[in-house]
């Protein structure tokens, strides 16, 4: 139900009332989210139904508004991007990087950009698919414990040890196929944010934020990305800088290192999973 009484973000005009050579016409604003929406279905139906003498404030429609497909941002302008988030440790010792959008809004929102660096320091865009991360908000688990299902942003690795085809998650009980977990620790326990398959209604919902937490694709892809992680990206890999204090791994890139500064490393995967609340908004479009 749209509310006809508030603040415009959309005009739209109307003729109320008995046709005539010349009906009144009323102008009635609505209050639309930020985004472009496109009015699809009898507006004008539901309209023509109500008296003419019923105040403009007390009317409410029932509409329905389907977002407008943003335009795509160019590879070379995504690859620009994924590179100035980079530094040169981490461009240099990883070879397939996640670069994935948690923002609400905007050209790149909501997708995993998956690109495989050359062996001279070159990125290949291989695939741009819709995901759906956290929902953002406080809500209780299967369990019964209160969780805000956010998507940290921030730099991963993935566990070596926490990589399944088929994975159920207690906590919300819902399936999680081709699950890879993120490599992390918060306050002494291991994160549970994952990239996995979404479920029947997960599926619709790809491309916004739907998730409690985990990073959600469609099953093709997810089933994709996770054949092409185990069959051609495992090997050494240095592992990120972890704080004792917190007992927290560190999400902004440093990565561990032994008394003499040199850089710790291990058997794990050389995929680096890099998530950003930006939307794209200084990005090209085409």
């Amino acid at each position: 139900m749209v509310n006809l009484g508030r603040a415009a973000a959309i005009l739209v005009v109307l003729t109320a009332g008995q046709a005539s050579a010349k009906p009144p016409v009323q102008s009635v604003s609505l209050t639309l989210p930020a985004d472009a929406f496109k009015l699809s279905g009898p507006v004008q139906t539901q309209l023509a139904a109500i008296p003419a003498n019923v105040p403009v404030e007390s009317v409410s429609l029932d509409l329905d508004l389907r977002p407008l497909a943003m335009p795509r941002a160019p590879s070379s302008a995504l690859t620009a991007r994924l590179q100035q988030t980079l530094t040169p440790e981490l461009a240099k010792n990883f070879d397939l990087f996640l670069y994935i959008s948690k923002a609400a809004r905007g050209p790149i929102a909501q997708h995993m950009y998956v690109f495989r660096r050359r062996m001279n320091g070159a990125f290949d865009l291989l695939h741009d698919w819709p995901v759906s991360t956290g929902r953002e908000r406080v809500e209780r688990n299967a369990l019964g414990i209160q969780r805000f299902t956010a998507t940290p942003p921030g730099y991963y690795e993935l566990d070596p040890q926490r990589v399944f085809a088929d994975y159920h998650s207690v906590s919300w009980d819902e399936p999680m196929p081709h699950a890879m977990f993120f490599d992390a620790w918060h306050k002494g326990a291991r994160v549970g944010l994952a990239s996995h398959a979404a479920d029947d209604e997960g599926i619709e919902a790809l491309g916004g934020r739907a998730s409690a937490g985990c990073v959600r694709l469609s099953p093709e892809h997810a089933r994709v990305l996770f054949q092409l992680v185990n069959a051609q990206y495992r090997g050494r890999v240095p592992r990120m800088a972890y704080d004792s204090a917190t007992r927290s791994t560190r999400r902004d890139g440093a990565l561990m290192r032994d008394e003499q500064g040199g850089l710790q490393f291990r058997e794990g995967y050389r995929v680096l999973v890099v998530i950003e609340d930006f939307g794209g908004k200084d990005i090209a479009t085409q």
